[in-house]
Formats: structure tokens, C-alpha cells, sequence
């Protein structure tokens, strides 16, 4: 949940995580690479570092820093609050199959989708997928549209002030009452629709995924090129296959709680 909370943030902090982050995201970088990368003096940048080290976070060969198997560690006994990948992959397997489309899992969290698990079927090629990303905003991407438009008006405007409308292809919404009328849209239909807006020809529905206690987990999508998925392909079949997906996972999922995450 994104909240205004008027907590004082340090900055301290956030820079050894900027660190963490791009040291994982590079698989290792050296002093003379991050400082090029952030803006703090060198000294300090040493400092976070060695802070990270110490703290078995990061650990050193030959000058590049690295991740330590001890985050691994951490990330296993996150995920153990979240569904079990089987039990996605068999949804997703079956949406792929089912459509011939790729299909795709994203968990809701301070305002963005992080993917969990996707899956390309039988028909996606290399020059049909984007680019292979972890985050998603929720304004460009189907299943976003779709957690937007069930959420209120207020827990809208607070992610859209965090995160903003910044435009990743030439359709992409970036105006919020265009945005807001697409929502509306979206509420209708029960699920959302991205043309183009995330990446050029590339089309895509998705729809919220929900707990037990009727809140949001994460989004569940599927989508190709536009040459394979039009509007009346999705009227007609995408758009019912997607929503039959979303139940058969939800269902699946009614055995093992998950705690809301803020």
C-alpha cells in the first residue's frame, strides 16, 4: 500500500540499497563502476560498501563486489509467504497453452507489479516479447489497469503521485484523466487492455488476482504481438480465457494464506 505517512527517511539508507540493488542487477561491479553510477564521494561509496560487506550482504573477488548467497537465503524465507510457484506455473501453462499467447504472474506492492512467474507457450518468438523486466508500473500494463480500477480514487492518486505516468512507448497514458477514463472502462469489462501502451505491438489483457479476503494479491495477464491479438480476438475469447485463469488460480490458491503486504 502506498501511504503518506510523514515518517522522516534516511538517506544513508537508501543509498547502500540503491548500492545493493545495482550491484545485484549488474552481477557485480567494481568502486571505480558504482562511482560512476552514483553521485556520492568515492570515500563514501567505499564506506556503504564495506558497511554491506560487514553486514554479509555483499562480498568481494578481485575488486567486484557481489551479492552474498545469504541474500538468496533471505529472499527464500520471503517467499514462503507468497503462493507457491507450482501452483502458478500450472495456471499459467494452461493459459499459454490454452491461447497460444505468453502469459504472466505479477505480485502488488508499494504501487508496482513485480513478476513472479511468466510463461511464452508455444508461440512466442524472440522478436515478439518486450524486453524482459522484474517491475512494472501499473498505468501501461493490463493487469495494472485492471488492480487501478478496483482500487479507490485516493490509494489511485497516492501511487500516480509516487510513481507518475512516465510514457515507456509512443501510446502510452500520460494524462490522468485519460487514465481515469480508462479505468472506468476497465471496471466494465473486468479486466484490463494494453495496446501498444507498454511496448510497441505488443497487445496484452490482465485482470487482479485476489485473496481470500477479497484483496488484491497481484495481476494475472496474457498477451502477443497485434498481429495475433486484435479487439475482436479478445472480445470473443482472450477476455473470457483470461477471467477463467484468474478463478482456476484464486481457487488454487484458497489453501494457503498470504499476508497483505503494505
Amino acid at each position: 500500500m502506498i501511504e503518506n505517512t510523514g515518517s522522516r527517511t534516511l538517506k544513508t539508507t537508501r543509498t547502500s540499497l540503491r548500492i545493493l540493488t545495482l550491484v545485484l542487477e549488474h552481477e557485480g561491479l567494481t568502486l571505480a563502476q558504482l562511482d560512476e553510477m552514483i553521485e556520492s564521494p568515492k570515500s563514501s561509496i567505499l564506506s556503504h560498501l564495506n558497511t554491506l560487506r560487514d553486514s554479509r550482504y555483499l562480498v568481494k573477488s578481485d575488486g567486484t563486489y557481489r551479492v552474498s548467497f545469504r541474500v538468496a537465503l533471505l529472499g527464500e524465507t520471503v517467499r514462503s509467504r507468497y503462493p507457491s510457484r507450482e501452483r502458478v506455473r500450472t495456471v499459467l501453462e494452461e493459459l499459454a497453452e490454452r491461447t497460444g499467447e505468453e502469459a504472466n504472474f505479477t505480485i502488488f506492492e508499494h504501487g508496482r507489479l513485480l513478476m513472479f512467474h511468466g510463461t511464452s507457450g508455444n508461440a512466442a518468438t524472440e522478436e515478439d516479447e518486450a524486453d524482459y523486466r522484474s517491475e512494472y508500473y501499473l498505468h501501461n500494463t493490463a493487469a495494472g489497469k485492471a488492480i487501478l480500477s478496483e482500487i479507490d480514487s485516493a490509494r489511485v492518486d497516492r501511487i500516480l503521485e509516487k510513481w507518475g505516468l512516465p510514457r515507456e512507448s509512443e501510446a502510452t497514458i500520460t494524462d490522468r484523466e485519460q487514465l481515469f477514463d480508462a479505468l472506468e472502462e476497465t471496471a466494465k469489462r473486468g479486466y484490463g487492455i494494453v495496446d501498444e501502451e507498454f511496448a510497441p505491438g505488443l497487445v496484452a489483457v490482465g485482470a487482479a488476482v485476489h485473496r481470500d479476503d477479497g484483496t488484491i494479491l497481484g495481476g494475472l495477464s496474457v498477451g502477443g504481438p497485434k498481429y495475433r491479438v486484435d479487439r475482436t480476438r479478445i472480445d470473443q475469447e482472450l477476455g473470457d480465457q483470461l477471467l477463467d485463469a484468474v478463478q482456476s488460480l484464486e481457487s488454487s490458491l484458497q489453501s494457503q494464506p498470504v499476508t497483505q503486504q503494505e
